[in-house]
């Protein structure tokens, strides 16, 4: 027996979800939802899930009702509701159970640039793990345009095939993209290294990351550059004793990792080059810091503000109709000195 697919959106959620959106765009007036038959062939569930949802908006004062008359959107409920647009947030595929400090700190710059626009903002959320998911979520979120960080290739494209939408942080094919520029990044690298020849760089992020550093050094010339995985490591039980024996080949010049990954690897290459060859790499961590200040190490940040400023302006104007292509824009990143945390470029 066929095992049934997960379903992204569940029946009471669709009904929640519909009759807010018709809230949300009613404002201060009462406007009278559909009925409970409607609702049931509109969405293809059974009249009792219906009435279950309807029944528990109405005790929560979302929809009041008039005998003879219907079920009616109650404006007291939608505070807000002035006829703003509704901008969905997508943060890393929408799936997250919980955000740890640093995607904290990501949202909190969101929230204050968003928050100077006039829109309303709702964070999305829902099971999804492939294009079609995603469109069955954003679907049932009834917005006006969204805003993408650290998406998927697949996620971003559903979001751009049904509304006005702007990326941010991984390069994703096809949208329209606010990223990070970490061209002068290299150039400053490069200067600080110093030598003559060509520079290997082993990254611990998968060449599938779309990271933008990355992407900049696979087009440079005097770069070699070499991937541990085409998963991430930190899902990759096999992924350090893969890389011993790469490592005991050829130590990097420098190496692309994540911080929580610094300790394994610096321990593997300490025991096949010594602790002095091994602090002679050039460590570079992307945008989260390294917990060890005794330990040298780059750390390549990006002007998140002046990136969502730039996704705004975009996305402003798409909501206004417009029908230019749209350009992708490159906001320079920053280079600090991890240690002590000195800007460098």
């Amino acid at each position: 027996m066929r095992k049934k697919a997960p379903q992204t959106v569940t029946e009471v959620q669709k009904i929640w979800y519909r009759v807010m959106s018709i809230l949300y765009r009613a404002g201060e007036q009462s406007i009278r939802i559909p009925s409970s038959n409607e609702f049931a062939q509109e969405f293809g569930i059974a009249r009792s899930t219906v009435r279950i949802a309807l029944e528990k908006l109405t005790q929560d004062g979302y929809l009041l009702t008039r005998r003879g008359s219907g079920t009616f959107t109650n404006p007291k409920a939608c505070i807000g509701c002035n006829g703003a647009p509704l901008i969905g947030l997508m943060v890393l595929d929408c799936n997250l159970f919980y955000y740890t400090p640093e995607i904290q700190r990501e949202l909190t710059c969101f929230y204050q640039e968003l928050a100077t626009t006039g829109w309303n903002v709702r964070t999305v959320t829902g099971q999804i793990t492939s294009e079609a998911e995603a469109r069955s979520v954003l679907a049932h979120n009834y917005l006006d345009g969204a805003i993408s960080f650290g998406c998927r290739d697949f996620a971003v494209r559903a979001a751009s095939s049904l509304m006005p939408t702007v990326n941010l942080g991984l390069y994703a094919e096809g949208a329209t993209n606010v990223y990070p520029d970490c061209t002068k990044i290299l150039e400053k690298l490069q200067e600080l290294w110093g030598r003559d020849g060509a520079i290997h760089v082993w990254s611990a992020m998968p060449e599938n990351s779309r990271d933008t550093f990355l992407m900049v050094l696979q087009r440079a010339q005097r770069i070699r550059l070499e991937f541990g995985s085409q998963e991430d490591p930190l899902f990759n039980e096999g992924f350090f004793e893969k890389n011993k024996a790469v490592f005991a080949r050829k130590c990097p010049d420098w190496i692309v990792t994540y911080p929580l990954l610094l300790p394994p690897l610096r321990s593997i290459l300490g025991d096949l080059y010594g602790e002095e060859r091994v602090r002679k790499i050039f460590w570079i961590f992307r945008n989260q810091r390294n917990s060890d200040r005794n330990w040298p190490g780059f750390r390549i940040e990006a002007d998140r503000s002046a990136e969502i400023r730039a996704a705004v302006g975009i996305l402003k104007r798409k909501l206004q109709g417009e029908q230019a292509l749209f350009s992708d824009v490159g906001i320079p990143a920053r280079l600090i000195r991890d240690s002590d945390n000195f800007i460098l470029a």
